[in-house]
Protein backbone atom coordinates (compact mmCIF):
# COMPACT_ATOMS: atom_id res chain seq x y z
CA UNK A 1 0.00 0.00 0.00
CA UNK A 2 1.62 3.34 -1.17
CA UNK A 3 2.61 5.82 1.19
CA UNK A 4 -0.71 8.70 1.78
CA UNK A 5 0.16 12.12 1.90
CA UNK A 6 -1.02 14.44 4.81
CA UNK A 7 -3.59 15.75 2.61
CA UNK A 8 -4.78 12.48 1.60
CA UNK A 9 -4.72 11.58 5.03
CA UNK A 10 -7.20 14.38 6.10
CA UNK A 11 -9.30 13.41 3.96
CA UNK A 12 -9.79 10.07 4.73
CA UNK A 13 -10.07 11.00 8.30
CA UNK A 14 -12.93 13.36 7.10
CA UNK A 15 -14.23 10.38 5.30
CA UNK A 16 -14.09 8.08 8.59
CA UNK A 17 -15.91 10.86 10.48
CA UNK A 18 -18.94 11.38 7.92
CA UNK A 19 -19.17 7.12 7.94
CA UNK A 20 -19.61 7.05 11.70
CA UNK A 21 -21.99 10.00 11.59
CA UNK A 22 -23.90 8.29 8.73
CA UNK A 23 -24.17 4.95 10.42
CA UNK A 24 -26.63 5.92 12.89
CA UNK A 25 -30.11 4.37 12.11
CA UNK A 26 -32.59 6.42 10.29
CA UNK A 27 -29.72 7.93 7.74
CA UNK A 28 -29.25 6.74 4.47
CA UNK A 29 -25.87 5.45 4.11
CA UNK A 30 -23.36 7.34 1.44
CA UNK A 31 -21.05 5.50 -1.01
CA UNK A 32 -17.06 5.17 0.22
CA UNK A 33 -15.69 7.97 -1.62
CA UNK A 34 -15.39 11.45 -1.08
CA UNK A 35 -14.83 14.46 -3.33
CA UNK A 36 -12.35 16.16 -3.18
CA UNK A 37 -9.71 19.61 -4.63
CA UNK A 38 -6.29 19.47 -6.42
CA UNK A 39 -4.95 21.88 -7.89
CA UNK A 40 -3.53 21.77 -11.43
CA UNK A 41 -0.89 22.14 -12.82
CA UNK A 42 -2.50 25.51 -15.03
CA UNK A 43 -3.12 26.89 -11.22
CA UNK A 44 -6.39 26.22 -11.72
CA UNK A 45 -8.54 23.83 -9.84
CA UNK A 46 -10.31 20.83 -11.01
CA UNK A 47 -12.62 18.40 -8.27
CA UNK A 48 -12.06 14.74 -8.78
CA UNK A 49 -12.71 11.54 -6.69
CA UNK A 50 -10.58 9.69 -4.70
CA UNK A 51 -11.31 6.39 -2.33
CA UNK A 52 -10.13 6.42 1.75
CA UNK A 53 -6.21 5.44 0.40
CA UNK A 54 -6.67 8.81 -1.78
CA UNK A 55 -6.45 6.85 -5.08
CA UNK A 56 -8.11 8.14 -7.70
CA UNK A 57 -11.47 6.38 -9.10
CA UNK A 58 -12.82 6.88 -12.24
CA UNK A 59 -15.23 9.68 -12.81
CA UNK A 60 -17.44 7.74 -14.62
CA UNK A 61 -18.34 5.28 -12.21
CA UNK A 62 -19.35 8.06 -9.99
CA UNK A 63 -21.45 9.36 -12.77
CA UNK A 64 -23.33 6.18 -12.94
CA UNK A 65 -24.04 5.62 -9.39
CA UNK A 66 -25.16 8.95 -9.10
CA UNK A 67 -27.56 7.93 -11.66
CA UNK A 68 -28.67 4.92 -9.96
CA UNK A 69 -32.10 5.46 -7.64
CA UNK A 70 -29.84 3.69 -4.51
CA UNK A 71 -26.47 4.22 -3.69
CA UNK A 72 -24.78 0.77 -3.35
CA UNK A 73 -22.74 -0.71 -0.65
CA UNK A 74 -20.58 -2.64 -3.13
CA UNK A 75 -18.15 -0.43 -3.20
CA UNK A 76 -16.79 -1.12 -0.14
CA UNK A 77 -16.01 -4.79 -1.45
CA UNK A 78 -13.34 -3.47 -3.66
CA UNK A 79 -11.12 -2.14 -1.16
CA UNK A 80 -9.97 -5.13 1.42
CA UNK A 81 -8.35 -2.95 3.35
CA UNK A 82 -11.11 -2.01 4.99
CA UNK A 83 -12.09 -5.13 6.77
CA UNK A 84 -12.04 -3.52 9.93
CA UNK A 85 -15.28 -1.79 8.88
CA UNK A 86 -17.42 -4.59 8.49
CA UNK A 87 -20.42 -3.10 6.57
CA UNK A 88 -22.05 -6.71 6.50
CA UNK A 89 -22.87 -6.17 10.28
CA UNK A 90 -25.48 -3.99 9.02
CA UNK A 91 -27.67 -7.14 8.10
CA UNK A 92 -27.35 -7.85 12.15
CA UNK A 93 -30.79 -5.26 11.75
CA UNK A 94 -32.89 -8.24 10.62
CA UNK A 95 -31.45 -10.38 12.81
CA UNK A 96 -34.07 -12.61 14.45
CA UNK A 97 -32.62 -11.33 18.19
CA UNK A 98 -32.98 -8.01 17.79
CA UNK A 99 -36.50 -7.35 17.01
CA UNK A 100 -37.39 -3.16 16.10
CA UNK A 101 -41.24 -4.26 15.81
CA UNK A 102 -41.90 -4.83 19.35
CA UNK A 103 -39.99 -2.03 20.45
CA UNK A 104 -42.89 0.94 21.84
CA UNK A 105 -43.46 3.91 20.47
CA UNK A 106 -41.36 2.97 17.19
CA UNK A 107 -42.50 2.31 13.94
CA UNK A 108 -40.33 0.37 11.26
CA UNK A 109 -39.57 2.87 7.97
CA UNK A 110 -40.36 1.80 4.55
CA UNK A 111 -37.42 -0.28 2.99
CA UNK A 112 -37.29 1.99 -0.24
CA UNK A 113 -36.02 5.23 2.41
CA UNK A 114 -33.45 2.94 4.11
CA UNK A 115 -33.21 0.85 7.14
CA UNK A 116 -33.61 2.07 11.12
CA UNK A 117 -36.69 3.37 13.19
CA UNK A 118 -38.07 6.53 13.91
CA UNK A 119 -40.38 7.72 16.74
CA UNK A 120 -43.71 8.21 16.54
CA UNK A 121 -44.64 12.28 16.75
CA UNK A 122 -47.14 13.12 20.22
CA UNK A 123 -48.41 15.93 21.68
CA UNK A 124 -46.79 17.69 23.66
CA UNK A 125 -50.46 18.42 25.65
CA UNK A 126 -51.35 15.79 27.93
CA UNK A 127 -55.23 15.14 28.09
CA UNK A 128 -57.29 16.00 30.63
CA UNK A 129 -59.51 13.69 32.83
CA UNK A 130 -62.49 16.17 31.92
CA UNK A 131 -61.47 15.79 28.47
CA UNK A 132 -62.52 11.80 28.43
CA UNK A 133 -66.33 13.15 29.08
CA UNK A 134 -68.57 15.01 26.12
CA UNK A 135 -69.61 18.74 27.67
CA UNK A 136 -73.06 20.02 26.81
CA UNK A 137 -72.64 24.10 27.10
CA UNK A 138 -70.29 25.27 29.36
CA UNK A 139 -70.98 22.19 31.87
CA UNK A 140 -69.73 19.09 31.51
CA UNK A 141 -71.94 15.94 32.53
CA UNK A 142 -69.47 14.93 35.33
CA UNK A 143 -70.63 18.55 36.54
CA UNK A 144 -73.53 17.71 36.11
CA UNK A 145 -73.43 14.23 37.89
CA UNK A 146 -72.01 17.19 41.26
CA UNK A 147 -75.25 19.41 40.73
CA UNK A 148 -77.65 16.52 41.06
CA UNK A 149 -76.00 14.37 44.08
CA UNK A 150 -75.69 17.83 46.04
CA UNK A 151 -79.46 18.48 45.64
CA UNK A 152 -80.11 14.99 46.00
CA UNK A 153 -78.23 15.62 49.54
CA UNK A 154 -80.08 18.48 50.19
CA UNK A 155 -83.02 17.15 49.59
CA UNK A 156 -82.26 14.29 51.92
CA UNK A 157 -81.09 17.05 54.79
CA UNK A 158 -84.42 18.52 54.63
CA UNK A 159 -86.51 15.61 54.92
CA UNK A 160 -85.22 14.42 58.03
CA UNK A 161 -84.60 17.72 59.60
CA UNK A 162 -88.36 18.24 59.07
CA UNK A 163 -89.21 14.43 60.35
CA UNK A 164 -87.58 15.13 63.21
CA UNK A 165 -89.12 18.83 63.80
CA UNK A 166 -92.48 17.02 63.33
CA UNK A 167 -91.89 14.77 65.58
CA UNK A 168 -94.34 12.52 64.87
CA UNK A 169 -92.34 9.56 63.51
CA UNK A 170 -90.60 6.74 65.80
CA UNK A 171 -87.29 7.39 66.35
CA UNK A 172 -86.56 3.72 65.22
CA UNK A 173 -88.26 4.45 61.78
CA UNK A 174 -86.42 7.78 61.41
CA UNK A 175 -83.43 6.04 62.15
CA UNK A 176 -84.04 3.33 59.41
CA UNK A 177 -84.76 5.77 57.22
CA UNK A 178 -81.37 7.58 57.10
CA UNK A 179 -79.74 4.65 56.91
CA UNK A 180 -81.85 3.88 53.77
CA UNK A 181 -81.48 7.59 52.42
CA UNK A 182 -77.73 7.21 53.03
CA UNK A 183 -77.39 4.56 50.81
CA UNK A 184 -79.66 5.64 47.92
CA UNK A 185 -77.19 8.76 47.98
CA UNK A 186 -74.25 6.37 47.47
CA UNK A 187 -76.37 4.40 45.36
CA UNK A 188 -76.43 7.50 43.10
CA UNK A 189 -72.81 8.82 43.39
CA UNK A 190 -71.43 5.22 42.19
CA UNK A 191 -73.86 5.36 39.04
CA UNK A 192 -72.66 8.96 38.17
CA UNK A 193 -69.10 7.81 38.04
CA UNK A 194 -70.00 4.47 35.70
CA UNK A 195 -71.08 4.38 32.16
CA UNK A 196 -72.78 6.43 30.31
CA UNK A 197 -76.40 4.50 30.74
CA UNK A 198 -75.61 4.60 34.27
CA UNK A 199 -75.29 7.87 34.43
CA UNK A 200 -78.21 8.93 32.66
CA UNK A 201 -79.93 6.33 35.41
CA UNK A 202 -78.53 7.66 38.04
CA UNK A 203 -79.51 11.28 37.34
CA UNK A 204 -82.73 9.95 37.05
CA UNK A 205 -83.23 8.43 39.73
CA UNK A 206 -81.39 11.17 42.03
CA UNK A 207 -84.02 13.77 40.74
CA UNK A 208 -86.81 11.47 41.48
CA UNK A 209 -85.79 10.79 45.08
CA UNK A 210 -85.12 14.40 45.64
CA UNK A 211 -88.60 15.45 44.07
CA UNK A 212 -90.05 13.15 46.62
CA UNK A 213 -88.42 13.82 49.37
CA UNK A 214 -89.06 17.52 48.91
CA UNK A 215 -92.84 16.64 48.12
CA UNK A 216 -92.80 14.37 51.86
CA UNK A 217 -90.94 17.84 53.46
CA UNK A 218 -93.37 19.94 52.10
CA UNK A 219 -95.77 17.67 53.45
CA UNK A 220 -94.66 17.63 56.82
CA UNK A 221 -94.64 21.67 57.20
CA UNK A 222 -97.96 21.41 56.41
CA UNK A 223 -99.18 18.91 58.88
CA UNK A 224 -97.32 20.95 61.53
CA UNK A 225 -98.97 23.99 60.31
CA UNK A 226 -102.93 21.88 60.06
CA UNK A 227 -102.31 20.80 63.92
CA UNK A 228 -101.26 24.00 64.99
CA UNK A 229 -104.60 25.24 63.89
CA UNK A 230 -106.51 22.47 65.43
CA UNK A 231 -104.89 23.72 68.62
CA UNK A 232 -105.24 27.08 68.93
CA UNK A 233 -108.37 29.18 69.32
CA UNK A 234 -108.90 27.03 72.84
CA UNK A 235 -112.38 27.82 73.82
CA UNK A 236 -111.68 26.35 77.74
CA UNK A 237 -108.41 27.59 78.90
CA UNK A 238 -108.90 26.80 82.13
CA UNK A 239 -108.68 23.30 80.96
CA UNK A 240 -105.29 23.73 79.62
CA UNK A 241 -103.73 23.01 82.92
CA UNK A 242 -104.83 19.55 83.65
CA UNK A 243 -104.41 19.10 79.99
CA UNK A 244 -101.12 19.75 80.57
CA UNK A 245 -99.66 17.01 82.61
CA UNK A 246 -101.22 14.06 80.74
CA UNK A 247 -99.16 11.80 79.32
CA UNK A 248 -100.56 10.74 76.11
CA UNK A 249 -98.76 8.28 75.74
CA UNK A 250 -98.47 6.36 78.76
CA UNK A 251 -101.43 7.25 80.89
CA UNK A 252 -105.13 6.63 80.28
CA UNK A 253 -107.12 9.35 79.61
CA UNK A 254 -110.74 10.52 78.28
CA UNK A 255 -111.39 12.70 75.62
CA UNK A 256 -115.18 14.70 75.41
CA UNK A 257 -115.77 14.45 71.44
CA UNK A 258 -118.39 17.16 71.54
CA UNK A 259 -120.63 17.38 67.87
CA UNK A 260 -122.22 20.78 67.62
CA UNK A 261 -125.76 20.94 65.45
CA UNK A 262 -123.83 23.79 62.74
CA UNK A 263 -122.01 24.36 59.53
CA UNK A 264 -118.94 26.19 58.98
CA UNK A 265 -117.52 28.22 61.50
CA UNK A 266 -116.10 25.79 64.51
CA UNK A 267 -116.05 28.55 67.29
CA UNK A 268 -120.09 29.34 67.16
CA UNK A 269 -121.67 28.52 70.63
CA UNK A 270 -124.54 25.87 69.74
CA UNK A 271 -126.08 22.94 70.93
CA UNK A 272 -123.70 19.58 70.72
CA UNK A 273 -126.30 17.06 69.32
CA UNK A 274 -123.26 14.74 69.62
CA UNK A 275 -121.88 13.44 73.74
CA UNK A 276 -119.29 10.60 73.23
CA UNK A 277 -116.65 9.94 76.17
CA UNK A 278 -113.47 8.33 74.49
CA UNK A 279 -111.61 7.00 77.20
CA UNK A 280 -108.32 5.58 76.26
CA UNK A 281 -105.23 3.37 77.09
CA UNK A 282 -102.34 3.35 75.32
CA UNK A 283 -101.08 1.05 76.84
CA UNK A 284 -103.88 -2.06 76.40
CA UNK A 285 -104.79 -0.25 73.05
CA UNK A 286 -108.14 -0.06 73.92
CA UNK A 287 -110.92 2.55 73.49
CA UNK A 288 -113.88 2.77 75.02
CA UNK A 289 -116.58 5.24 73.42
CA UNK A 290 -119.66 5.93 75.53
CA UNK A 291 -122.28 7.87 74.08
CA UNK A 292 -125.03 10.27 76.13
CA UNK A 293 -128.43 10.85 74.34
CA UNK A 294 -128.55 14.57 73.33
CA UNK A 295 -131.79 14.70 75.40
CA UNK A 296 -130.66 12.90 78.76
CA UNK A 297 -132.29 14.82 81.61
CA UNK A 298 -129.31 15.80 83.78
CA UNK A 299 -128.71 18.57 86.06
CA UNK A 300 -125.86 21.57 84.25
CA UNK A 301 -123.21 22.00 87.46
CA UNK A 302 -122.81 25.93 87.88
CA UNK A 303 -125.77 26.69 85.59
CA UNK A 304 -129.27 25.09 86.09
CA UNK A 305 -128.78 25.40 90.43
CA UNK A 306 -129.46 21.12 90.50
CA UNK A 307 -132.30 21.22 88.38
CA UNK A 308 -132.09 18.90 85.63
CA UNK A 309 -131.99 19.88 81.98
CA UNK A 310 -131.26 18.68 78.35
CA UNK A 311 -127.90 17.41 78.19
CA UNK A 312 -127.65 19.40 74.35
CA UNK A 313 -128.81 22.67 76.79
CA UNK A 314 -125.32 22.47 78.21
CA UNK A 315 -123.32 23.07 74.80
CA UNK A 316 -125.03 26.53 74.37
CA UNK A 317 -122.91 27.49 77.94
CA UNK A 318 -119.35 26.52 76.57
CA UNK A 319 -117.68 23.47 76.12
CA UNK A 320 -116.31 23.34 79.25
CA UNK A 321 -119.92 22.94 80.81
CA UNK A 322 -120.51 19.89 78.67
CA UNK A 323 -117.70 18.32 79.75
CA UNK A 324 -118.34 19.39 83.55
CA UNK A 325 -122.08 17.70 82.70
CA UNK A 326 -120.62 14.66 81.55
CA UNK A 327 -117.81 13.97 84.52
CA UNK A 328 -120.74 14.69 87.29
CA UNK A 329 -122.72 12.24 85.86
CA UNK A 330 -120.32 9.35 85.61
CA UNK A 331 -117.45 10.54 87.99
CA UNK A 332 -114.73 10.38 85.55
CA UNK A 333 -111.96 13.59 84.59
CA UNK A 334 -112.45 14.76 81.29
CA UNK A 335 -109.27 16.55 80.38
CA UNK A 336 -109.40 16.68 76.70
CA UNK A 337 -112.08 17.66 74.58
CA UNK A 338 -112.50 17.52 70.67
CA UNK A 339 -115.33 19.73 68.85
CA UNK A 340 -116.37 19.11 65.31
CA UNK A 341 -119.32 20.21 63.09
CA UNK A 342 -121.58 18.90 60.40
CA UNK A 343 -118.95 20.37 58.29
CA UNK A 344 -115.79 18.37 59.39
CA UNK A 345 -117.67 15.35 60.01
CA UNK A 346 -118.46 15.84 55.86
CA UNK A 347 -114.73 16.67 55.00
CA UNK A 348 -113.29 13.51 57.27
CA UNK A 349 -115.42 11.25 56.11
CA UNK A 350 -114.86 11.63 52.26
CA UNK A 351 -111.15 12.03 52.84
CA UNK A 352 -110.87 8.87 54.44
CA UNK A 353 -112.57 8.30 51.20
CA UNK A 354 -116.04 6.83 52.98
CA UNK A 355 -116.68 4.55 55.45
CA UNK A 356 -118.36 1.32 56.25
CA UNK A 357 -120.88 1.60 59.04
CA UNK A 358 -122.60 -1.17 60.66
CA UNK A 359 -126.28 -0.80 61.27
CA UNK A 360 -128.57 -2.20 63.79
CA UNK A 361 -132.02 -1.87 61.98
CA UNK A 362 -132.69 -1.18 58.20
CA UNK A 363 -134.70 2.21 57.77
CA UNK A 364 -135.20 6.03 55.66
CA UNK A 365 -133.02 8.96 57.09
CA UNK A 366 -135.90 11.92 56.18
CA UNK A 367 -135.21 15.28 54.20
CA UNK A 368 -134.85 16.79 57.78
CA UNK A 369 -131.67 15.36 58.54
CA UNK A 370 -130.28 16.62 55.39
CA UNK A 371 -130.29 13.84 53.09
CA UNK A 372 -132.25 11.13 51.79
CA UNK A 373 -130.46 7.87 52.38
CA UNK A 374 -131.83 4.18 52.38
CA UNK A 375 -129.60 2.58 55.33
CA UNK A 376 -130.06 -1.59 55.27
CA UNK A 377 -129.24 -3.60 58.25
CA UNK A 378 -125.30 -4.25 58.27
CA UNK A 379 -122.76 -3.03 56.60
CA UNK A 380 -123.52 0.25 54.86
CA UNK A 381 -120.71 2.63 52.71
CA UNK A 382 -121.24 6.00 53.53
CA UNK A 383 -119.68 9.29 52.10
CA UNK A 384 -119.87 12.71 53.84
CA UNK A 385 -123.49 13.42 53.53
CA UNK A 386 -124.69 10.42 53.72
CA UNK A 387 -122.91 9.56 57.01
CA UNK A 388 -124.10 13.11 58.71
CA UNK A 389 -127.87 12.29 57.43
CA UNK A 390 -127.00 8.37 59.35
CA UNK A 391 -126.20 10.30 62.34
CA UNK A 392 -129.07 13.07 62.94
CA UNK A 393 -131.46 10.93 61.97
CA UNK A 394 -134.29 10.24 64.87
CA UNK A 395 -137.73 10.62 63.47
CA UNK A 396 -137.47 7.32 61.26
CA UNK A 397 -136.35 4.94 64.73
CA UNK A 398 -138.90 3.35 66.67
CA UNK A 399 -136.25 4.17 69.71
CA UNK A 400 -135.66 7.99 68.93
CA UNK A 401 -133.06 9.58 70.40
CA UNK A 402 -131.09 6.28 71.95
CA UNK A 403 -130.97 4.65 68.62
CA UNK A 404 -129.54 7.58 67.37
CA UNK A 405 -126.65 7.90 70.25
CA UNK A 406 -125.78 4.32 68.98
CA UNK A 407 -125.81 5.10 65.11
CA UNK A 408 -123.42 7.92 65.81
CA UNK A 409 -121.51 5.43 67.77
CA UNK A 410 -121.01 3.11 64.56
CA UNK A 411 -120.22 6.49 62.75
CA UNK A 412 -117.20 7.43 64.93
CA UNK A 413 -116.03 3.59 65.26
CA UNK A 414 -115.98 3.26 61.56
CA UNK A 415 -113.82 6.52 61.50
CA UNK A 416 -111.70 5.76 64.17
CA UNK A 417 -110.67 2.14 62.24
CA UNK A 418 -110.40 4.02 59.33
CA UNK A 419 -108.04 6.10 60.38
CA UNK A 420 -106.19 4.27 62.31
CA UNK A 421 -105.53 1.62 59.35
CA UNK A 422 -101.96 1.23 57.97
CA UNK A 423 -103.52 2.70 54.14
CA UNK A 424 -104.54 5.78 55.63
CA UNK A 425 -100.71 7.20 56.21
CA UNK A 426 -100.99 8.47 52.92
CA UNK A 427 -104.09 10.55 53.30
CA UNK A 428 -102.82 11.63 56.26
CA UNK A 429 -101.26 14.92 55.95
CA UNK A 430 -104.70 15.48 53.34
CA UNK A 431 -106.56 14.27 56.46
CA UNK A 432 -105.47 16.99 58.79
CA UNK A 433 -105.32 19.99 56.58
CA UNK A 434 -108.65 19.39 55.28
CA UNK A 435 -110.11 18.74 59.06
CA UNK A 436 -108.17 22.15 60.75
CA UNK A 437 -110.67 24.16 60.19
CA UNK A 438 -113.29 22.60 61.08
CA UNK A 439 -112.00 20.99 64.19
CA UNK A 440 -110.90 22.34 67.51
CA UNK A 441 -109.45 20.43 70.67
CA UNK A 442 -107.74 22.22 73.93
CA UNK A 443 -104.83 19.24 73.24
CA UNK A 444 -101.40 20.59 72.68
CA UNK A 445 -99.51 20.24 69.30
CA UNK A 446 -96.58 18.11 71.00
CA UNK A 447 -99.50 15.41 72.65
CA UNK A 448 -101.28 15.28 68.87
CA UNK A 449 -97.67 14.38 67.56
CA UNK A 450 -97.45 11.91 70.34
CA UNK A 451 -100.54 10.44 69.71
CA UNK A 452 -99.28 9.75 65.69
CA UNK A 453 -95.96 8.40 67.05
CA UNK A 454 -98.04 5.77 69.40
CA UNK A 455 -100.06 4.82 66.19
CA UNK A 456 -96.82 4.69 64.18
CA UNK A 457 -95.17 2.96 66.44
CA UNK A 458 -97.74 -0.01 66.97
CA UNK A 459 -99.16 -0.59 63.89
CA UNK A 460 -101.38 -3.71 65.33
CA UNK A 461 -104.92 -1.54 65.51
CA UNK A 462 -107.05 -0.81 68.27
CA UNK A 463 -109.72 -2.68 70.42
CA UNK A 464 -112.54 -0.68 70.29
CA UNK A 465 -115.84 -1.13 72.69
CA UNK A 466 -118.50 1.05 71.79
CA UNK A 467 -121.69 1.53 74.89
CA UNK A 468 -124.41 4.09 75.00
CA UNK A 469 -126.68 5.31 78.03
CA UNK A 470 -130.29 4.44 78.28
CA UNK A 471 -133.34 5.49 79.86
CA UNK A 472 -136.75 6.34 79.44
CA UNK A 473 -138.51 8.85 77.26
CA UNK A 474 -140.54 11.40 78.88
CA UNK A 475 -142.05 15.10 78.96
CA UNK A 476 -140.38 17.33 81.46
CA UNK A 477 -139.81 21.33 81.86
CA UNK A 478 -136.09 21.93 81.60
CA UNK A 479 -134.02 25.06 83.35
CA UNK A 480 -133.27 26.20 79.75
CA UNK A 481 -136.08 26.40 78.43
CA UNK A 482 -139.64 28.38 79.81
CA UNK A 483 -141.60 27.65 76.66
CA UNK A 484 -143.20 24.63 78.60
CA UNK A 485 -141.96 20.98 79.11
CA UNK A 486 -139.88 19.49 76.38
CA UNK A 487 -139.37 15.64 75.04
CA UNK A 488 -136.37 14.16 77.36
CA UNK A 489 -134.96 11.05 78.45
CA UNK A 490 -134.39 9.95 82.35
CA UNK A 491 -131.49 8.34 82.88
CA UNK A 492 -131.36 4.76 83.96
CA UNK A 493 -129.58 4.14 87.30
CA UNK A 494 -128.37 0.96 86.99
CA UNK A 495 -127.15 1.66 83.04
CA UNK A 496 -124.92 4.78 84.62
CA UNK A 497 -123.36 2.57 86.74
CA UNK A 498 -122.08 -0.17 84.60
CA UNK A 499 -120.88 2.84 82.19
CA UNK A 500 -119.04 3.78 85.44
CA UNK A 501 -117.37 0.36 85.77
CA UNK A 502 -116.55 0.09 82.09
CA UNK A 503 -114.56 3.45 82.27
CA UNK A 504 -112.40 2.44 85.50
CA UNK A 505 -111.78 -0.69 83.93
CA UNK A 506 -110.20 0.41 80.57
CA UNK A 507 -108.40 3.18 82.81
CA UNK A 508 -107.25 0.08 84.97
CA UNK A 509 -105.60 -1.73 82.13
CA UNK A 510 -108.88 -4.26 81.93
CA UNK A 511 -110.22 -5.76 78.83
CA UNK A 512 -113.74 -4.91 78.35
CA UNK A 513 -116.60 -5.81 76.38
CA UNK A 514 -119.65 -4.27 74.82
Amino acid sequence: MSKMSRQDRQAYEQALKRRKKQSSPGKRQRTAYSRTSKSSTAGRSRSRYTDYDGNEIDESYINNRRNSRYTGYDTYDRYSGYDDYDYDDYDDYDDDDYDYEERPGRTRMPEDLGFGYRREKSSSKRRRPEDSYPVSGKRSRKQNGKLILLIQLIATALFLASAVYLGMIPWLYLGAAAIVLLILVLLVYRMQNGFRKKRFLGALLGLLISAVLLVAAFYMFEVRSALNDITDGNEAPELSEAAAGVNVSEDPFSVYISGIDVYGDITQQSRSDVNIIATVNPKTKQILLVTTPRDYYVPIPGVSEGYPDKLTHAGTYGIATSMATLEELYDVDIPFYVRVNFTSLIEMVDTLGGIDVESDIAFTTGEESGLVVEVKEGTNHFNGQEALAFCRERHALAEGDNQRGKNQQAVIEAMLKKAMSPSILIKGPRLIDQVSGNTETNMSTSQLQELVRVQLAGMNGWDVVSVAAEGTSSTEYCYSYSGGPLSVIVPDDSSVASIQEKINAVEAGETVSE
